[in-house]
Parts: structure tokens; sequence; C-alpha cells
């Protein structure tokens, strides 16, 4: 056992990195607590996701214990190369052999052993991290058993390892206002469906990982010959429902059977009938692109992990770079500097600012919805492969963080030759292409079109500003809505259950199901909008929420609300396409159940109240070509419109009295 006067450090988060530190630390003589949300760890490949461990991660493992790298080499699966799909025709291949393939369970499975039989180490599970105070030094814990418990920390440091959507995080940021991390969602979702042992299929090389690229589907080999096929369920796209579905009727299995045989055929035969069942019942998983401009807090609290600079899959670097933080942090601490927090940061940032701008980028392409945007990433990258293949400079990105000579490159140098091209190349690529297309729609005799990247004109503001509370404003519509809201000079609150913030809006963070969390967002309010989604795990989320909202509004004598619910709902499926007509019901009954008593709720409410129901959501942007239906207008509309064209919808309706008692379609 460590002496009493050992240093005393405080880990939040039982995940790789929060382990990974832990464990590194106990080595340099420090007494570590791990707080924990969850009563149990469940860590079996059923419940979890494919992950690539590269030179980054074994490099963590070596250090702690070359017996962990030793059991994560016989586990896992190298992955030689990586093959780059269009239907049954392969792009391109990307060589690897470097990239240790497994599952992010087993990985923390290992990690968590060890920790267990630490002698200097304290694991406390059932203790989620609500708050902490920078000022008082203290951390409170929400506990499984209901309570708050707050812990002094000031004779602590404390390290956050508490995920993508951190509260420690969240905290600092509620107090230090000079502190404004940048949060994005991927605007996607993953899930996974695994294949019987020893699987195979023509084609399917299992030391390979392929990529098909219509739909994202990607498919990595785990212990044992079980593939995992991952899917990418892409926000407003006509697959999502379905991917996402927890229904696994005969229907859907059909339906997700013909989705993978259409847009990963080679994949296909890799999975059976119970496979597709067994997809229905995993938990999907998305997360956020997250960018800091500090890490660090007067010595005491250090942000690591996906706390700090959270990616995406397609980048590989989310569990790396967390467990590249360990050593690195590590490193500084065994210097014996009373500032190694610091230090690490000042070491850190400049690697995370080039991997955020990377991950950035790759969320926006996601959601691009601007063909001059994803016709110059093409040109970029034809030119660049054509570069390295007569060996002319090139930013060859992938083969730098994947390839065969990958290793421990500050990704500021990795990434220096993308950054390059991003800030010099690609700017000319997208003045090229939107001339060709210029052109192009002149000789067709088309109206040109204006750019969407280029700077909007002076937003007129409003002559008499409005206080307007938006419950779900952090993501989706509600931040759309917001942004635009701010944009013309309305007062906006956003309540938020993680905590995030949109520009300058006053933040309420919290459950609005709750009623002191609504009462005190719609209090002095002028006007309330609701865009909260729902939750799996919450059958009737939206409907508990709108419920405590109204009670909310008619105690504090707020009347005006509108509120977005789908489009189907209420009598409104005869708006919808006739292919969504019919599959709608059946896809989508759950949600649609649940926004059916929201409306009744709205309806019954005797506010001032608008219901818009927009068509399937996408993220592109802003269009102002949207239109509406009410409810006893004849007609169809289309089957998707963007958040931001629905929010621009949402603050029409809001200063319009002709809508108020109406229901709205809205698609683009």
């Amino acid at each position: 056992m460590f002496a009493a006067a050992s240093p005393h450090t405080i880990v939040l988060g039982a995940g790789p990195v929060g382990l990974a530190a832990a464990l590194m630390l106990t080595a340099q003589g420090h007494r570590v607590t791990v707080y924990e949300g969850r009563d149990e760890l469940v860590l079996s490949d059923e419940n979890s996701y494919p992950i690539g461990v590269n030179a980054r991660g074994q490099e963590a493992l070596r250090r702690i214990d070359p017996d962990l790298l030793a059991r994560l080499q016989d586990r896992g699966e190298v992955v030689e190369a990586f093959h780059i799909y269009a239907g049954t025709r392969r792009l391109s291949r990307l060589e690897s052999g470097r990239i240790i393939a497994t599952t992010r369970a087993f990985l923390t499975s290992i990690l968590f052993e060890r920790a267990r039989v630490t002698d200097a180490l304290t694991y406390v599970p059932g203790h989620r991290l609500a708050s902490l105070d920078v000022h008082e030094r203290t951390l409170t814990f929400s506990t499984t058993s209901g309570e708050n418990v707050v812990v002094d920390a000031r004779d602590a440091r404390v390290i956050a390892a508490d995920g993508v959507w951190s509260a420690a995080r969240r905290s600092l940021a509620e107090q230090r206002p000079e502190f404004a991390p940048r949060v994005g969602e991927w605007g996607v979702q993953f899930r996974v469906a695994y294949s019987r042992p020893y699987a195979s299929a023509p084609g399917m090389d299992p030391a390979v990982h392929h990529i098909f690229t219509s739909k994202g589907i990607y498919t990595a080999t785990l212990a044992d010959g079980v593939w995992g096929v991952a899917l990418t369920a892409i926000a407003g796209d006509e697959a999502e429902p379905l991917l996402l579905s927890r229904e696994a009727s005969e229907e859907n299995v059909r339906a997700l059977r013909a989705h993978v045989q259409e847009h990963a055929p080679l994949a296909a035969p890799l999975l059976t009938h119970d496979d597709y069942v067994a997809y229905f019942s995993r938990e999907p998983f998305g997360g956020a692109v997250v960018r800091c401009p500090r890490l660090a807090f007067d010595e005491w609290l250090l942000l690591v992990g996906d706390a700090a600079h959270s990616v995406l899959p397609p980048t590989g670097e989310g569990v790396n770079s967390g467990l590249e933080d360990c050593f690195l942090l590590i490193e500084r601490e065994a210097t014996g500097s009373p500032t190694w927090f610091a230090d690490f940061e000042e070491r850190r940032l400049p690697d995370l600012a080039a991997l955020g701008e990377y991950a950035w980028t790759l969320r926006d392409n996601i959601s691009s919805s601007d063909p001059a945007r994803d016709a110059a990433n093409l040109v970029l990258r034809i030119g660049d492969a054509a570069a390295a293949k007569v060996h002319l400079p090139s930013a060859q990105v992938e083969a730098r963080l994947f390839g065969p000579d990958s290793d421990l490159t500050p990704y500021r140098e990795v990434l220096a030759p993308w950054l390059r091209q991003r800030r010099f190349l690609y700017p000319a690529a997208r003045e090229a292409v939107a001339g060709v297309q210029s052109l192009t729609r002149l000789v067709r005799g088309e109206a040109p079109r204006a750019r969407r990247d280029e700077a909007p004109e002076a937003t007129p503001q409003v002559d008499h500003p409005m206080r307007i509370t938006v419950v779900g404003g952090s993501h989706g519509t509600g931040r759309a809505f917001a942004e635009a809201a701010l944009r013309v000079g309305h007062d906006v609150t956003v309540v938020s259950r993680s905590g995030i913030g949109v520009g300058i809006a006053r933040v309420v963070t919290g459950d609005a199901a709750d009623s002191t969390v609504a009462r005190e967002a719609v209090t002095g309010a002028d006007a309330v909008v609701v865009t909260v989604g729902g939750s799996k795990r919450e059958p009737h989320a939206r409907t508990d929420v709108t419920r405590s909202v109204v009670a909310a509004m008619q105690e504090a004598g707020v009347s005006r609300l509108v509120v977005q619910t789908s489009l189907g709902t209420g009598g409104s499926e005869r708006q919808l396409p006739p292919l969504q007509r019919a599959i709608a019901p059946k896809l989508l009954a759950g949600p649609l159940a649940d926004h059916e008593a929201q409306e009744s709720l709205v309806r019954e409410s005797g506010l001032e109240w608008t219901i818009v129901r927009p068509a399937g959501l996408t993220n592109g942007a802003a269009t102002g070509a949207w239109r509406t239906l009410r409810d006893d207008e004849p007609g169809t509309l289309g089957g998707r419109v963007t958040r931001a064209d629905v929010a621009a919808c949402l603050l029409a309706c809001l200063t319009d009295p002709t809508t108020i008692g109406q229901s709205l379609g809205v698609s683009g």
C-alpha cells in the first residue's frame, strides 16, 4: 500500500481512457479513486461495437503492462488492409498491418480487470458526475440510489474522462465564460449486426476490413471468426427509421436484409435471419465532435479523451487519441513539474487542434447537401492520389493514420499536408467546381444559384424582440431555431439536458420533464418552442416533457406555444407521399404514438398553440424553399426538409397570429 502522503488523484469515468490514466498514475505513486456512473460494467462483445487499436493505443497498453498488449494481440485480429467499395466494385485498397481489431468492451475489460487488483486504486461504481464547482473544488455525484453525494476534492487533482457528453466540461463552460468548447453532433448513428462464428462470404477476406460507401456499411473481423457489420443511420435518410427500429418483425428483418443486400452485397451472406433479428435488440451509438480551447484548469482539473476532443469513427483516432493522452500526461508528471497539467495542455493542444479540424471537416462532409462541396472534395482526393503515385507531395491522410508506416508521430505533423490542402487548394477547387456548375446551368438556361458557403446578407433585426424559451434547443432543429432567433435579435433561453449552449443564449441545464426545470425555463418568457426528441428508453419522452412544459406555462401565465412533432401524426398521413404513407405507421409506430399523445396535450392546453409537423429531417443548409400545408388544405408534401428550413418555419409561425390553433405540415 502507498503511504497516506501519496498524492491523491480522482478520475471521472471508467472507460478505457479513465482506466488507463488511473493505472498509469498508480504506477507513478498516486492514490487514485475512479468514479463510474454505472452500477455494473457489462462488458461483452454483444453489447459493444468494433474498434481498431493503432500504434498509439498499443503503446498505452505496453506502458501499463506488456501483458495487456499481449492479451489484445492474442484476442484481436490484425487488419492487413481496408477495401473500399461502391456496390461490388472495389474502388481502392489501403494497406495497414498495424491496427488490431477488437471491441470497445474487450479493451475496457482487460483494463478493468487490472484496475480491480491494483491496491492503490479505489473503484466507486454507481456515482455519475452531476456537476463540479471550480471555485469550491467540490464534485457532486448523482447515485443510482437517487441520492446526491458531494465530494470535497480540494486536496486532490481531478482528471475528467467522462465522455463526449462530459458533465465536467459542461460545468466548466457554465463557470468559466472564457471557456467555450465547440460541440457538434455526428449527424449519424451506428448499430452493429454480428455474424455467427467463422461465417464466410465469397470475396470477403477476414484479414481485411471492408467499407461500402453507398450507405456507410463497415465490416470488421473479431475473435472466433465473428464479423461485425456496422450499419450507419444517417439523420433524415429514408433508411434511418428502419436502422434505428427496435421491432424485430418479419417485415423489418426482410427490409434490413434487403438494405444490406443492396448497399453491401458482398457482406450479405455473412448474416443469417437470427443475426438480423438480434440486430434490433442492440443499442445504436452516436456522438459528437468536440473541440476545446483549453484542457487544464488551475492544476486542479484536466479534461482528457472524449471529454476534451471527441472525433468520428472514420478518423480511427477516438479511443487511440484518448489513450495517447494518458501516456503523454504521465510523461509530464514524471518530470516532477508542479504544473504538469498545464505542461500537458501546452504539449497537446496543437495536436488536438489539427485532429479536431480534420474530424470537423469529416462531420460537415457527412451532413453536406452541397454538390459543389462534394465535387471539390472528390477533385482533391483524385489529385492527391495522382500526386502520390508520381511521388509528389500529397496529404494521403488515411495512409498516414492507418497505413503500415503509421506510428506515434504527432497529429500536427501527420495532418500538416492535409491542413495545407484545406486552406489553400480546397478554396481553389471549390471555385473551379462552382464555375463549371454555373456554366452548365447557363448552357441549360437555368437561373444561377447562390453559393451555399457565401457570406449571407446582413439579417434584418426584429422591431420587437421576444423572450423565447427553446426546449431541446442544444441539438438538431432546436439548435437551428435558437441560432436563427438569435440572429434576428430575440432573447433566447435554451433548455438542455446535456448543458450545451447556443451562442449567447441563456442555458437552463436539466430535463424539462422535471417540473422545477420547466418552471425555471419558462418563467418570464413571451413564447415557448418545443423541439424535444424521443428516447428509446423512454417511449413517452416527448409527451412527458410537453406535459411538464404546458403545466409550467399555465402556472407562469405564458400563453404562446409552438411544438414540433412529425408528419404522419394527427391525421396528417394523407400529406405524406404514397410510399411513406404506407410504411410510416409500421416503421414509426412508437414515435408516432408519442407524438399523438403530445399533440393531444397541446390541443387541450388552452394555450395559443401551433403544431408544426416536418417531413424527414436532413442536416443540409437552409434553402428558404420550404412549403406548408394546413390540416384543411389539400395536397401532399415532399419526403424531406432541412432542419434549418424547419427552424425558419417555426420562427415564422411564432410571429404569425393566423397559425394559432393550427397544425401545419412542412417539407422542402
